[in-house]
């Protein structure tokens, strides 16, 4: 089944023998996922009610905490609504706390986005329902499985994070520096 829109890094054209692999990879990925994912969803869908957050809003949050800086512009394309609903999804933002939006001082007819102490935490705490649910189902099995799990793992998350440059450039388009980062 093909995704509904593309990938955020389009792949550059991979040999054969690394499609297969990142196919198999993928395959295992969806199991692991399936053993995580209920936990992590009951988790998640009880901390959205508790803090009236919508799926778009925790999603804009998550951009911002990526880019630093956003515009209103670059929301609407990472949440995939309309200029207009964007700008109110940040205002919610905006009012609860969550974010602050400042005028661009290149271009002042474009607001700039950015998380506050309080968003910082909000995601904070979704990151530990995140763990909790992976400790929880982890915790159950031996010691020296855990470790030879997070060994791979840690070697597949280097070689991600020495090619993710390109990708972030991707995700966060020309994001300027946020305004902490100015003073």
């Amino acid at each position: 089944m093909k995704p509904a829109h593309p990938p955020d890094s389009p792949v550059e054209d991979p040999s054969a023998e690394s499609r297969a692999a990142a196919v198999q990879l993928g395959a295992v990925m969806k199991r692991l996922h399936k053993h995580i994912s209920s936990k992590v969803m009951h988790g998640m869908q009880a901390e959205l009610t508790e803090m009236d957050l919508s799926f778009s809003q925790m999603t804009a949050l998550h951009h911002l905490r990526a880019c630093g800086t956003s515009s209103v512009t670059n929301i609407s394309e990472r949440t995939h609504l309309s200029l207009p609903a964007t700008s109110h999804l940040v205002e919610r933002l905006v009012q609860r706390g969550l974010a602050q939006r400042e005028e661009n001082p290149e271009n002042r007819r474009e607001k700039l986005v950015s998380l506050t102490e309080k968003g910082k935490g909000v995601l904070g705490q979704m990151d530990s329902g995140f763990v909790s649910a992976y400790v929880t189902t982890f915790a159950q099995l031996p010691s020296d499985t855990l470790r030879a799990a997070t060994q791979t793992l840690q070697s597949l998350l280097d070689a991600l994070d020495a090619n993710s440059a390109d990708s972030a450039s991707r995700a966060c388009p020309s994001s300027p520096p946020s305004p902490q980062e100015n003073l």
